[in-house]
């Protein structure tokens, strides 16, 4: 996705693998849920989204216009959220009712799982693909946006859970000369997701490692 894999001073650290949070929040400044919804929202669409996708699957009920001065206000609390903890930037921009993340502001552990799978994809050796599927599965702290249940997520939890589950079985394939290594990763896939297909199948690796 061409995004910068250092974190900078100055860069805005989310997690949205698990329960979705910005860290660094100076006390006395609220994060609306609304407006961490539509982070989250952001984050998961690769850091883009047009209005009428993001009011039809955030802001549905209220008609268009109040629907749309609610989305301004979760807008200007995250601006002036990134402002508190990195001071002024270009975090969230909005060009032709077009949302947009700056993605050299932030450092998203989901992006970093993502950008970690295709490098693994890409690797020419095998020792880089396996640094990189460790990578992925460090950065897995929980399926996405754990328990806020919202209604638009379902999918997109599934999706993130595959690419997640896909890696790690990968990756204890690529560890099976190191038995320990290779179980540990399955127990850890298996803890987040204890009754997935995806790891049923891979009971066969469990039985090569013996």
């Amino acid at each position: 996705m061409g995004r910068q894999t250092g974190v900078g001073a100055n860069r805005i650290r989310v997690q949205v693998l698990g329960t979705p949070t910005i860290l660094g929040v100076p006390d006395g400044q609220h994060v609306r849920p609304q407006a961490m919804e539509f982070l989250v929202y952001l984050i998961v669409r690769g850091g883009s989204a047009y209005q009428h996708d993001i009011l039809g699957d955030l802001i549905p009920e209220p008609p268009h216009r109040l629907a749309t001065q609610r989305l301004h206000t979760y807008t200007y609390n995250l601006r002036q959220t990134f402002r508190s903890i990195s001071g002024d930037n270009t975090y969230l921009r909005l060009r032709r009712h077009h949302y947009t993340l700056n993605t050299d502001a932030f450092d998203i552990d989901l992006w970093t799982m993502r950008d970690a799978i295709t490098a693994a994809q890409h690797a020419t050796s095998t020792e880089a693909t396996t640094a990189a599927l460790r990578h992925a599965v460090a950065a897995y702290r929980g399926p996405l946006a754990a328990d806020t249940g919202y209604p638009w997520l379902a999918r997109h939890q599934q999706a993130v859970s595959r690419e997640f589950l896909t890696a790690a079985v990968n990756l204890a394939e690529a560890l099976a000369h190191r038995p320990a290594e290779a179980h540990a990763v399955l127990d850890t896939a298996a803890h987040h997701h204890p009754d997935d297909e995806l790891l049923a199948a891979a009971a066969t690796i469990r039985d090569r490692l013996g």
